[in-house]
């Protein structure tokens, strides 16, 4: 990692790391903030861009085998795992925002950070680097922040998997189930992923008794 003493730019990005680390906001916080909200903007009309797609080429391939009856089962089936997606999602995003678990992308501590040093924090979370002294406690600070975030996003991954579970049972469409199924397996991908970071900075933040 460049030395702070020779780059004065990463000097200021650990600062502002240090500065979101004790709780206090930087001058890049709305930079960063408008460019996550870019894109999410920007996946949200591809989502509904491949919606209206899917809609507009699979629907009316299933539309006479719903006319035939046997809908309204899919259907009740399909509005009770919406309902309970939205319960689980909205109260899980509701206890997360509460209790310090939901963290924004603008206000994550390593947020300042370049993606070299990013990945050097990882690293060192996971044990694959030594501990960079100068900046420990950031590091712990990020160790902190990424077990809290990973218990506030759960809910929100249960509810994904209850929203893909209620489009399948809607429809006989075989290729939307399969869909479905993809993005259900996505979503287990992610939390096998998210299992081992957690573990991660446990351990990080058990052997260095930081905790």
């Amino acid at each position: 990692m460049t030395s702070p003493a020779t780059d004065p730019a990463g000097a200021d990005r650990w600062a502002a790391a240090a500065r979101l680390a004790d709780g206090q906001s930087d001058d890049g916080l709305h930079r960063r903030r408008t460019r996550v909200f870019v894109w999410v903007g920007a996946l949200v009309l591809v989502s509904w861009a491949v919606g209206v797609v899917l809609a507009l080429v699979l629907v009316p391939a299933t539309g006479s085998n719903h006319a035939s009856g046997g809908g309204g089962v899919q259907l009740l089936l399909q509005l009770l795992l919406l309902l309970l997606g939205l319960v689980v999602g909205i109260v899980g995003f509701v206890w997360a925002y509460r209790s310090g678990h939901y963290v924004t992308r603008w206000r994550s501590v390593s947020s300042p950070l370049s993606r070299a040093e990013q990945r050097s924090v990882r690293r060192q979370i996971a044990g694959k680097e030594p501990i960079d002294d100068e900046h420990a406690d950031i590091v712990t600070a990020v160790a902190v922040q990424n077990r809290r975030a990973t218990l506030g996003i759960l809910p929100i991954f249960g509810a994904l998997m209850l929203f893909a579970a209620s489009t399948a049972v809607s429809t006989d469409s075989l290729p939307i189930k399969l869909i479905e199924l993809v993005a259900s397996f996505a979503v287990v991908i992610g939390l096998v992923q998210l299992a081992v970071q957690y573990r991660r900075a446990g351990r990080f933040l058990s052997e260095h008794a930081l905790s």
